[in-house]
């Protein structure tokens, strides 16, 4: 019997790859150095192209937590992953007013 190997689980935009196997997320090939939790609310986000994501979705669903402080962390969170992601010049992030978050696959360069 041959063995196969199975494609590697992984989300590409442009030059964003989220590696779903090695919890890795790589920009242009450079790997970021994200928290658990900044690495599941991406996951979350971009898994849901181009929709508003309600922040108390991405707490509950994303982050798997119910406590009334965390809609404070999502944003926080939130805040420091896209500050990764701008640093290295992309800008797939959007604050939708107060309503949430939105993945913007387009990857818009700042």
């Amino acid at each position: 019997m041959v063995g196969t190997v199975a494609a590697p689980l992984q989300l590409q935009f442009g030059n964003l790859m989220i590696d779903l196997e090695r919890y890795r997320v790589l920009v242009g090939g450079r790997s970021l150095v994200l928290s658990y939790s900044e690495y599941a609310l991406l996951v979350f986000l971009a898994g849901r192209p181009g929709h508003v994501v309600p922040r108390r979705q991405l707490l509950e669903q994303g982050l798997g937590r119910h406590d009334a402080d965390g809609l404070r962390m999502v944003d926080e969170h939130l805040r420091h992953l896209k500050s990764q992601l701008e640093r290295e010049g992309q800008r797939v992030i959007e604050k939708a007013d107060e309503a949430g978050y939105r993945f913007v696959p387009q990857l818009t360069s700042i």
